[in-house]
């Protein structure tokens, strides 16, 4: 409660001296300490976040490198009696060979990296740790120093403004007298702890070089030893999968990669599993606007979940019969009612008068709606499917004549796709 009586007392004077309106005591000399010692503040906490940021990389490097590792192990060896890939590219016998290698010395390598790392820690970061703490309680001390600053600049200004004041009231002259105890007692506090920094500061800055300069040799020295055992690594595998990497530039290694692939990448992407898969609604739109063909099949997926038993659905390809309308059959009695013969009588009774006009067309009555209720819960699996669940009633868009085909539907305001075998006539 007493900082705060503080702190509510020197507001006025702080607002009024960073708008001019009162005077700031400074002292140079002081300023030129604590802007050095803003300057270790700053390094410190960047040595800190930078020697974090690179145990965190070599973590991830070897992380990454062993799980590389372990899929290109996994990809080079297939499930045994089912592809023999060895026997089918023999000229990829030494990658085959060197995968499980190279696979056991990433994980050595990462292993023998996880001591280095935690030396790092201990040695730089809890070092530099104890460092800031230092720092901090120096900061606090700091601080202190401007508060007493800023009591000394105003019950200055607040002493000088009543000695220069010409009538003195008695109250004034009371205040006068507490205002000369207040400001010795400003100024005896404020010298003490300014002289008290100023003598420390030097001393702490090179004390702290002292204790920096072994921190920068520890970290370099650490570094150095991750890149040997790096090194070490690598040539030994190098050496017992028997990889020439004595003087091959990058760009012979690039173009040797490019010749031994061939023509792979563009095999690989004429496959159809590589292909953009598209909706299965936009495809039985688009195989009915084209006119008929055979149903889209859809195999069934775990995605489906069923309130109840789920029931055996065949989702293969329909019939082609479910598409295709055969022509309509010709009108009764066309064929034994041949059209008039050809006279010139009636063609020039045809010239004199104009047929009579056709009769107005019928409308067409409307189809009834027609609903079915749903049997099951269905999850939509693609984009363009109509999910919902047991008990629902679904408006019938278009259906086919098989309940093992996918029917058209409407439901809240949603029209999709779904297995007509979910679902029975109302």
């Amino acid at each position: 409660m007493k900082g705060f009586t503080k702190a509510v007392k020197r507001t006025p004077f702080m607002v009024t001296s960073k708008v001019g309106m009162s005077k700031k005591s400074n002292d140079p000399e002081f300023d030129e300490y604590q802007h050095h010692f803003a300057n270790m503040e700053q390094a410190s906490e960047k040595l800190l976040k930078d020697t974090k940021a690179f145990m965190d990389a070599v973590n991830g490097l070897f992380t990454c490198g062993a799980g590389y590792g372990t899929h290109f192990s996994t990809i080079m060896h297939p499930i045994a009696g089912e592809y023999d890939l060895l026997g089918k590219h023999p000229e990829a016998s030494h990658t085959i060979h060197s995968v499980d290698k190279y696979q056991n010395a990433m994980e050595e390598l990462r292993a023998s990296i996880g001591p280095e790392l935690e030396l790092i820690e201990s040695r730089i970061m809890g070092p530099t740790k104890e460092l800031q703490t230092i720092l901090k309680m120096i900061r606090k001390s700091i601080t202190k120093r401007e508060h007493k600053l800023t009591d000394y600049d105003r019950f200055n200004q607040s002493l000088t403004k009543l000695r220069d004041k010409k009538e003195k009231s008695l109250s004034d002259e009371k205040n006068l007298f507490k205002l000369e105890q207040d400001f010795e007692l400003a100024t005896n506090e404020y010298d003490y702890i300014n002289t008290a920094l100023k003598n420390d500061l030097p001393r702490f800055m090179t004390l702290s070089t002292q204790f920096i300069d072994p921190l920068f040799h520890s970290f370099f020295y650490m570094q150095l030893n991750i890149f040997y055992i790096i090194l070490e690594k690598m040539n030994g595998f190098a050496e017992e999968a028997k990889y020439d990497i004595a003087s091959i530039p990058g760009s012979q290694i690039g173009e040797e990669y490019e010749n031994a692939r061939t023509d792979a990448w563009s095999r690989i992407e004429e496959l159809n599993i590589t292909k953009r898969i598209i909706s299965v609604s936009k495809l039985v739109q688009q195989n009915r606007a084209n006119g008929g063909g055979a149903a889209l099949g859809r195999s069934a997926t775990t995605a489906t979940t069923a309130s109840k038993t789920t029931p055996p659905m065949s989702r293969t390809a329909s019939t082609a019969s479910s598409f295709v309308k055969k022509a309509p059959p010709p009108p009764p009695g066309a064929a034994a009612a041949p059209p008039p013969p050809y006279t010139p009588a009636a063609t020039a009774a045809a010239t004199k008068r104009a047929p009579p006009p056709p009769p107005p067309l019928k409308p067409k009555p409307k189809p009834a709606v027609q609903y079915v209720v749903a049997l099951y819960d269905f999850a939509a699996q693609a984009d363009g499917d109509l999910s919902f669940n047991t008990g629902d009633r679904i408006e019938i868009v278009e259906r086919t004549a098989s309940a093992e085909d996918w029917w058209t539907g409407r439901l809240n305001g949603q029209q999709g796709v779904f297995p007509g075998n979910y679902v029975q006539d109302t």
